[in-house]
């Protein structure tokens, strides 16, 4: 039997009704690129159990999202009307890393994922990041083709004798843009893996950690498996999901 990675929903309503979603991008990716089986989790107003989680998951993705994280979970003033956020991801996800990480459980986080990660463990976040002077804009046109959007945009130069180097092999190479926030404190405990060229964080890892811990800000999950720094992303989170396993 295939590992399971557990993939965290976010929550939307339509019409009346509310659903629980993660994006297909990102069960495409874990089943042909990580080989695993991916099982969705509810956000749900009282959240389920992290050992009842831990006990059905070999490993966790943390997914990117339409939302942002509450500004008040990194002491920060709340944010205008109308701005897209998921309270109940929120209250089911933060708590979860934390949990991950104590008990060695592979994670992965993207974009949301990423900064979760960050929150989690006393970091804070840009809510604008477009807005921060020297800052591009890292947000995607969305009057643009879907693969344009998801297509490269900028270079990220990766840490020396880091995690994500010794994964992609590579020291610099091109990624997406889609996100809004970035992270502005690095959280105690996390190592930076790679930069942007405006000096936005793309890339972390957590130190010390007693197995994969590694999160981006970019999208490698589009179209992974024609993408070689996507694949081998995936492969190696998939690699340590399996080793865990077998542990």
């Amino acid at each position: 039997m295939k590992p399971v990675v557990a993939i965290m929903c976010d929550t939307t309503t339509y019409g009346p009704h509310r659903y629980h979603q993660a994006g297909d991008k990102y069960v495409q990716a874990l089943v042909r690129c990580a080989d695993v089986t991916p099982v969705l989790i509810p956000a749900l107003d009282e959240p389920i159990a992290t050992d009842a989680i831990l006990g059905l998951a070999d490993g966790i993705l943390f997914t990117g999202g339409y939302s942002n994280i509450q500004r008040h979970h990194y002491g920060d003033a709340p944010a205008p009307a109308g701005e897209h956020e998921d309270p109940n991801r929120d209250k089911n996800t933060l708590p979860l890393v934390r949990a991950v990480l104590d008990t060695g459980m592979p994670m992965f986080g993207i974009c949301r994922g990423l900064q979760e990660l960050n929150v989690s463990l006393g970091g804070t976040l840009y809510p604008r990041v477009h807005e921060i002077e020297g800052r591009m804009d890292h947000r995607e046109n969305k009057d643009d083709p879907v693969e344009v959007q998801y297509g490269p945009a900028h270079s990220v130069t990766v840490t020396k004798d880091g995690v994500l180097e010794g994964i992609v092999g590579e020291h610099e190479f091109m990624v997406n843009t889609v996100h809004g926030q970035a992270i502005r404190d690095l959280a105690p405990g996390l190592r930076v893996e790679a930069v942007a060229p405006d000096t936005t964080i793309e890339a972390v890892s957590v130190e010390g950690a007693k197995n994969f811990a590694l999160a981006v800000q970019w999208h490698p999950e589009w179209k992974a498996w024609e993408n070689p720094q996507s694949t081998k992303l995936f492969r190696a989170f998939g690699d340590a999901v399996r080793a865990s396993k077998r542990a």
